[in-house]
């Protein structure tokens, strides 16, 4: 029934923690390239001639055979220094494309559960007709045509260059190599991290969209979480009925019951030798109200009628002592009570 119904309501966070869960998180690949490309970009903003000096040595030294004569140990001593000159760039794309991972999903580990639905060649044929891959194909597009433009517009620009700078020397060819790479490097980036932040935006919204929910839907998730309304009001209901007995089980026990005369019922206990003020130990009106006279007039209670006090005592809950302001009031009925019964 859910499922027929238009799904026009936002996730509750049941829903979206239940997304969660299943791995289903609004993120974006371009991000994540755009972050990692951002972390080589600074690494190579602050070494990067270092390492084209470097560079420059190891393959002077290769060359110049100061890695020793034979072939093997050459250039394994050559890859070892070029491993170690490339891993802080490995290091810099790394951090920066986990963060970016970080700030799109958080940490969530979803276990791998194995579907053999995903071997099914008819399946994967339909993937291949779907939005999504529609959409992947009009970014890598897009990656592919702005990339392009950029490299065709860098190069026109310093083309007029390239015939200058190989008459320099070694230096002045890394230093002016460095310069045109970073050039190219931030304005990739910056076409990069346009493509991401549309991405992200697409993502979330398809996100949102997909975790909708119906009324009904809402409704169902809410009898599970908070349980049916219908079975907490009957709860409700018996507890109410377990609190009415233990009360009536109190009134015997009632000092005196002051009345309305007919719509309310206050039953006080007091023992001066045991308490500071009298207190109420039970209260009704109506129905309730009647049933407490009874009891009162089985176990002989007496039974005093004062509307405005009735009124007043009724406010206050079950288990309160009566306060300060009505002593007066309540000790002339206490008097009045115990001189009916010669205890004074």
């Amino acid at each position: 029934m859910a499922e027929q119904q238009e799904r026009t309501e936002q996730a509750t966070p049941r829903r979206r923690q239940k997304a969660r869960e299943k791995g289903q998180m609004p993120r974006s690949k371009e991000l994540s390239t755009a972050a990692g490309m951002a972390g080589l970009l600074l690494v190579v903003h602050y070494g990067g001639a270092n390492f084209m000096y470097n560079l420059k040595d190891t393959t002077i030294n290769f060359l110049s055979l100061q890695y020793g004569h034979d072939p093997y140990r050459a250039i394994n001593v050559a890859m070892m220094k070029s491993f170690t000159m490339l891993l802080p760039f490995f290091i810099g794309i790394m951090a920066f494309a986990i963060a970016s991972e970080l700030f799109q999903v958080g940490f969530a580990l979803k276990p791998y559960e194995p579907k053999l639905s995903r071997l099914n060649p008819m399946s994967g044929i339909g993937k291949l007709f779907s939005t999504d891959v529609l959409v992947e194909f009009v970014k890598s597009f897009m990656k592919f045509l702005g990339g392009g433009l950029i490299f065709y517009f860098i190069v026109k620009r310093d083309i007029h260059r390239w015939p200058y700078l190989m008459t320099k020397e070694l230096v002045q060819i890394v230093s002016g190599s460095y310069g045109f790479i970073m050039n190219a490097m931030v304005w990739g980036l910056v076409y990069l991290l346009l493509i991401a932040v549309v991405s992200y935006a697409f993502a979330r919204w398809q996100f949102e969209k997909s975790i909708r929910m119906s009324k009904e839907e809402i409704k169902e998730e809410y009898k599970e979480t908070e349980g049916d309304p219908k079975i907490k009001s009957r709860i409700r209901s018996i507890q109410r009925e377990q609190a009415r007995r233990r009360m009536m089980a109190e009134v015997p026990k009632a000092t005196v019951v002051i009345t309305n005369p007919t719509h309310l019922a206050i039953a006080l206990l007091y023992k001066g030798d045991k308490m500071s003020a009298p207190k109420i130990i039970a209260k009704g009106s109506g129905y309730i109200a009647e049933r407490i006279r009874e009891i009162a007039r089985e176990n002989r209670i007496p039974l005093y009628e004062d509307k405005p006090l009735a009124r007043t005592l009724f406010k206050l809950e079950i288990g309160e002592y009566v306060p300060q302001e009505l002593y007066k009031a309540v000790a002339k009925i206490l008097a009045y009570i115990y001189q009916i019964k010669g205890k004074i």
